[in-house]
């Protein structure tokens, strides 16, 4: 057993208190003369031997914390070395089934990621390829079947330019004869010009209604599908409640001019051109009664055009739940919704933002290409920025000129 540590002030006295006042002079450490008659008389005091073991038991305490968190760190350190070697791979020694043990490359999710990623642009090269290719095959029929119509048109131009030739060389020859014999030609030459006539009439026709251009337009699609072309025909469906402005839209974005309101019983449809597309524009009433015919115009739809009146608040709720119901049909799936908040122009008019909010359209449209656009049918305000949209949609590119 070791020597006992001695008092500071007796030194034959073993220490056996602790002073516990931390601005003590004297020393901590202490006899039990100090204790009852010394500089440490009315000092908290503790026995040495517990206030020891409570500190070892402490220390121990701290001990078991730091293997833990020692443990803790190496086990991190341990999957981060593992997680380094997943991602980066290489040799690793593995048993095979009769317990032989042997080196083997094994990939990395790196290599994996890096496969995964040639594996989809080969697909979409791949892809791309057989889409050139149908694009191609457009542009050489049309091509194909435009030289044909050249040549024959060719072909008919040369028998109408003989016909003519013989004509002016029948008349002139007429001409050449004596008084007798051109009194004798006058019903013959007089059916041969009813001839010419008809001819020439059927010519400026043709030449008026063709127009002889090399160039051959082409559009591309966002799916990469090529229309070759002046002209993209898009068919869109104008919907709404009545009253809201639809078949007011239609005649002013044809005719450029404000239409009376009336409501419609049927349908309207008119071709409206903009930029490189072609509308075909089905205006179909929206009287409750008139609604479930709606779904009879659906097929083939590429876009919805669905008006709101932006004046009666009392039937937004309404045109929501008819909205809802449209999203629902399978076959506009794939259809662009373009909404028209029509009458902005009109005091305490519902925004394009409160509507927004008020029919959540966010969450209505979550997942289709949407757009909401205020307007004023009357003015035209707004109408044709929905169109730009429209076409910005429908259309990946320009029309190319393609010599």
């Amino acid at each position: 057993m070791s020597n006992p540590t001695l008092c500071p002030q007796h030194q034959v006295h073993a220490i056996e208190f602790v002073c516990l006042e931390e601005a003590c002079q004297s020393g901590p450490l202490m006899c039990c003369v100090c204790k009852e008659y010394g500089k440490h008389q009315g000092h908290k005091h503790a026995v040495l031997e517990t206030e020891a073991n409570q500190i070892r038991a402490s220390i121990l305490d701290m001990a078991h914390c730091i293997r833990t968190f020692t443990e803790e760190v190496s086990e991190y350190s341990r999957k981060l070395v593992g997680i380094v070697q997943q991602i980066e791979g290489g040799e690793q020694i593995v048993e095979d089934g009769v317990g032989m043990a042997h080196t083997e490359h094994v990939p990395g999710t790196a290599e994996s990621a890096r496969s995964c990623v040639r594996a989809y642009f080969a697909d979409l090269h791949e892809t791309l390829c057989r889409q050139e290719e149908m694009a191609l095959s457009v542009v050489d029929a049309h091509v194909r079947e435009r030289l044909i119509w050249l040549r024959q048109q060719q072909e008919d131009m040369t028998i109408l330019l003989s016909q003519v030739s013989t004509a002016c060389l029948h008349c002139e020859k007429t001409l050449q004869q004596d008084d007798c014999r051109v009194v004798l030609a006058k019903q013959e030459i007089n059916c041969l010009l009813e001839t010419l006539q008809k001819q020439q009439h059927q010519f400026t026709e043709l030449a008026d209604h063709i127009q002889l251009d090399a160039g051959i337009p082409v559009t591309f699609t966002k799916d990469n599908r090529v229309h070759i072309g002046p002209k993209m025909e898009i068919r869109v469906v104008t919907l709404g409640l009545d009253g809201a402005g639809k078949t007011t839209i239609l005649f002013k974005l044809k005719q450029d001019e404000f239409m009376q309101p009336i409501p419609t019983i049927g349908f309207n449809v008119e071709t409206v051109e903009y930029k490189n597309l072609k509308f075909t524009i089905w205006d179909v009433g929206g009287k409750h009664k008139l609604r479930p015919l709606w779904k009879h115009y659906y097929l083939n739809t590429q876009a919805v055009v669905f008006v709101i009146d932006s004046c009666h608040r009392d039937r937004l709720m309404e045109a929501h739940s008819e909205l809802a119901k449209l999203l629902t049909e399978k076959e506009l799936r794939d259809a662009l919704l373009l909404i028209f908040a029509n009458k902005q122009d009109v005091p305490g008019a519902v925004s394009v933002e409160e509507m927004t909010e008020l029919l959540s359209l966010h969450k209505l449209c979550c997942g289709r290409s949407w757009h909401i656009q205020g307007c004023d049918a009357r003015s035209g305000m707004g109408l044709h920025e929905g169109l730009d949209w429209l076409s910005r949609q429908l259309v990946a590119a320009g029309v190319l000129d393609v010599a």
